[in-house]
């Protein structure tokens, strides 16, 4: 069960490199066919449109030529995004025509050998190196900016049918584009909708998530992108306990043909809470924040082992080189953000 990317591709080249793993692979994310449009936002878009699943109007940026073109005739404020990036990295909200084609150029950059060399040593990125042969082709993308809320669901699935989902809306996030530091549960029929369908259509197994914008006014959620792979919300418990305890029991149900067990057997609050913290990254926001107040935090107090481990250092901290580098190359923090709605009662953090 992959729970980055770049795992996730790398179990797309096993199967194809080892054929004796290939059984396995289709068992744990589906079939192999899906692969190439998971791998492309572009691939994944246009399939979801002929679901009818809504959709932002998105279009390849193949060259700088195309680039040029669209740069004098697209709405604006707008979005370019590159393909085999996540957690916000490789969006730019551009506003002009020349910060499109600026944006393109950045993205359109591929990483050096020495920033490689850096990730390799500095940040001990053991995959610094890797180019798999099943890497997402790196394509540009514009994307129609749509005003509204941020929203994501996790779903688990088994040979293309639909298991479960947990949904949820961004009450904070890191930064405009990034991951969410603080969420409330939603439950909304099209999200399911849109998850079923994907999951049928490219036969999938395991998990994966989808991302979407929920307009202001209308509320129509519109997709943005898939990601192959768990997700954040991975942990949370259901608020159906039909469906087990936890996504992951829900998939764990399928494959062996078992009940669900009374109570489930995840370690939930006794009243599932609407709002939640993310630990340890919500607390980036200050102890006495009042979102951070108004939310459960999902700190895993029955494990403190994993709790000491969560409180520590991220691993690439813990590396002197790197402590050392980012004395000398510091990068000022991202602000975080907050989403309101007109049921929050929100501050800015």
């Amino acid at each position: 069960m992959p729970t980055d990317d770049r795992a996730t591709w790398q179990l797309h080249a096993l199967a194809v490199s080892h054929p004796q793993y290939e059984e396995l692979v289709v068992r744990s994310l589906g079939n192999t066919k899906s692969f190439e449009i998971v791998r492309s936002r572009i691939k994944l878009l246009t399939l979801a449109e002929t679901l009818q699943i809504p959709t932002p109007g998105t279009v390849p940026l193949r060259s700088l030529k195309e680039a040029a073109r669209y740069a004098n005739s697209w709405s604006y404020p707008t979005l370019v995004k590159r393909d085999g990036t996540s957690g916000g990295r490789g969006v730019a909200v551009v506003r002009t025509p020349k910060e499109l084609l600026d944006a393109y150029h950045e993205l359109g950059r591929n990483a050096s050998v020495l920033v490689s060399l850096k990730r390799r040593l500095i940040d001990g990125d053991c995959l610094a190196f890797l180019r798999p042969s099943s890497l997402p082709p790196q394509e540009i993308s514009l994307q129609s900016f749509v005003a509204g809320t941020p929203a994501n669901a996790m779903y688990s699935c088994f040979k293309g049918k639909l298991l479960a989902t947990l949904q949820v809306r961004t009450v904070c996030a890191q930064h405009t584009t990034g991951a969410a530091l603080i969420v409330e549960r939603i439950n909304d029929p099209r999200i399911e909708d849109a998850g079923r369908k994907l999951a049928q259509t490219l036969s999938l197994s395991g998990f994966f998530g989808l991302d979407f914008l929920v307009e202001n006014g209308s509320g129509c959620p519109y997709l943005l992108e898939m990601n192959p792979r768990a997700t954040q919300l991975g942990h949370l418990p259901l608020e159906n306990p039909g469906d087990g305890g936890s996504l992951a029991e829900a998939v764990w149900l399928a494959w062996t043909g078992s009940v669900a067990p009374q109570p489930p057997t995840y370690a939930a609050p006794a009243k599932l809470p609407q709002r939640v913290a993310f630990y340890p990254q919500a607390l980036v926001l200050g102890q006495n924040n009042s979102l951070l107040t108004s939310a459960w935090l999902d700190r895993p107090d029955e494990e403190p082992d994993l709790v000491r481990e969560l409180s520590h250092m991220g691993w690439p901290e813990r590396r002197l080189l790197y402590r050392l580098f980012h004395q000398f190359y510091s990068v000022p923090p991202d602000e975080p953000v907050v989403f309101l709605d007109s049921k929050s009662d929100a501050n800015v953090c």
